[in-house]
């Protein structure tokens, strides 16, 4: 099947490596995009957070993703703490089910992926209206859609300088 995890053993993840996506992924929330366009993308920072937090739980942990949050909330200038609380909370539910993920197929993962960004976008969502801003809409919900569609994707990349080269 295209959705199995790979059955080879993978040479280990260097820190660096890591950090360079999350690197990446900063810099490509902020490019500037039109208006509308930016409905349908999904939160970049928040799926490699929680790619890591699956796959590399000793190194991307809670307190990496609060400080993910911090950074992803000045890089796009929004209430100042809304995605530190909401990637901490989307990365503890995901480190307690973390074991049971890393055995999921790439299709059982997209939908476990799923429903951490739509709690994800939900928490956003409900701290914004604590403070007194009106609802943005059910189109606010389809990211973490197209975010799920790009998984399986997003973790072949990701795995891709780690495999196994035979010469």
């Amino acid at each position: 099947m295209p959705f199995e995890r790979p059955k080879e053993l993978l040479k280990p993840v260097k820190r660096r490596f890591i950090f360079l996506t999350f690197v990446i992924a900063v810099l490509v929330e902020l490019i500037p995009l039109p208006a509308g366009s930016t409905r349908w993308l999904p939160d970049l920072i928040g799926l490699l957070l929680l790619y890591w937090v699956i796959n590399q739980p000793r190194r991307v942990n809670i307190g990496s993703a609060f400080l993910l949050g911090l950074v992803a909330d000045a890089a796009t200038a929004g209430l100042f703490g809304q995605h530190a609380l909401a990637y901490s909370i989307t990365s503890y539910l995901a480190l307690r089910q973390q074991r049971q993920l890393v055995m999921f197929n790439l299709g059982q993962q997209a939908l476990a992926v799923l429903a951490l960004m739509l709690a994800n976008q939900t928490i956003m969502v409900v701290a914004r209206m604590i403070t007194g801003a009106a609802f943005v809409g059910w189109s606010y919900f389809l990211p973490p859609l197209v975010g799920a569609l790009l998984w399986p994707l997003l973790t072949k990349l990701l795995l891709l300088p780690y495999r196994q080269h035979s010469v």
